[in-house]
């Protein structure tokens, strides 16, 4: 972990998204035949949560592990903004 628990607790109420939330934007994506990169983005919040459950309910991992999850999850997000640069922008 990178900062307290009453720090992560706060974070993470205040970026959660959820699940139905993501299926639901990937629905409307379909729907209006948006781009691959819609479609990626929203997927991107789903992947730490599949950790969580994973980590909560399943097996549980050690401070390193969560913390290489982290940074998975934060390198994911920094691609998919490069990624935007480069479609939207260029």
């Amino acid at each position: 972990m990178f900062a307290s628990e009453e720090t992560m607790t706060m974070l993470d109420t205040l970026f959660y998204i959820s699940p139905l939330f993501c299926a639901t934007h990937l629905l409307y994506s379909r729907i209006l035949h948006l781009c691959a990169w819609h479609r990626t983005a929203c997927l991107v919040p789903v992947f730490p949560q599949v950790v969580n459950f994973v980590d909560y309910y399943l097996v549980s991992f050690s401070e390193v592990q969560a913390f290489v999850f982290n940074a998975t999850a934060m390198a994911m997000t920094a691609v998919l903004l490069i990624a935007a640069y480069n479609v939207f922008l260029k």
